[in-house]
């Protein structure tokens, strides 16, 4: 990570010098939880300052967001959410990639599972540094994202356990899998990747695309579909945890947000690595004219 610091630039809606409790949090301090069945922030309801991190991603809506990492933490609760309560939106509007912020008197909600910070009128913020490095996403496989294994009717999903909670709000990346099913979870627009053909029972995770930047009138990316193949796929994690009538669901779900995050197999990469080089050119030696004799 590179820290390019410059000039402190304070943007607030009603002023910056007011502090939440006098206390600093890191992300960490926000996140983390010594019980892995225990969801909620230690913190939930206060109102606090947070030290911050760099923005790796942001996703527009009434309530925009922002994705926060905490590069002192990359292998777990190091990432978090900040949502955007004001009108005018200036937090969101104001950061951008790569910037590392912080923020003062924000207060720790729970919503759907997930431990968001909510930028309100009386919040302020820091933009500390620009130009950070991003995150490369951590290695896991399909089964630390815990699919859902419990269905409580038709349309209702419920996690064996959350074990996936260290990962919440941060970038991760599976690797050689394939989509085996579609129209999954409370929106129908979840897809399940498996790990191609060496999976066991639990060698299995859900994705979804509604953060990826390039989907716009359909629920999937162009990419995915039945039986589709990729060396990788990338995405943020997020909890749904959430009841409707006698509906329950509780699951995980990796978010792409762009095309690069769904790294495509190709059938030109002969030996399988994921790469197309002169190993699968002297595969492809091997075999050259085979069958035309």
């Amino acid at each position: 990570m590179k820290r390019l610091v410059f000039s402190m630039m304070i943007l607030t809606l009603t002023g910056f010098t007011q502090i939440a409790d006098g206390v600093d949090y890191s992300i960490y301090d926000l996140q983390y939880q010594s019980d892995p069945e225990e969801l909620n922030s230690p913190h939930v309801g206060e109102n606090v300052n947070c030290t911050g991190g760099i923005v790796i991603h942001k996703f527009g809506g009434s309530k925009p967001k922002i994705t926060l990492y905490e590069p002192a933490y990359p292998d777990g609760w190091g990432g978090i959410v900040v949502k955007d309560f004001t009108d005018a939106k200036d937090f969101y509007n104001t950061v951008n990639i790569g910037d590392w912020i912080s923020l003062a008197d924000t207060t720790i909600e729970e919503s759907k599972g997930n431990t968001q910070l909510m930028f309100e009128d009386k919040s302020g913020f820091v933009v500390e540094s620009t130009g950070n490095d991003l995150p490369e996403p951590i290695p896991i496989e399909p089964n630390d994202i815990t699919a859902p294994i419990y269905q409580t009717s038709p349309e209702g999903w419920l996690v064996e356990n959350h074990k996936a909670e260290k990962y919440e709000a941060m970038l991760v990346k599976v690797d050689n899998i394939i989509v085996t099913e579609k129209d999954l979870g409370k929106a129908a627009d979840n897809y399940s990747l498996v790990i191609f053909n060496n999976a066991g029972p639990n060698d299995i995770c859900w994705a979804a695309d509604y953060m990826n930047e390039e989907v716009e009138d359909d629920d999937y990316h162009r990419f995915v579909d039945l039986g589709s193949r990729f060396c990788s796929v990338t995405g943020i994690i997020e909890q749904y945890d959430g009841y409707k009538n006698y509906y329950e669901w509780d699951y995980y779900q990796l978010l792409t947000t762009r095309t690069g995050d769904l790294k495509r197999y190709t059938p030109a990469d002969i030996n399988g690595d994921c790469k197309v080089d002169f190993l699968d050119l002297a595969e492809l030696g091997q075999y050259w004219l085979w069958g035309t004799e």
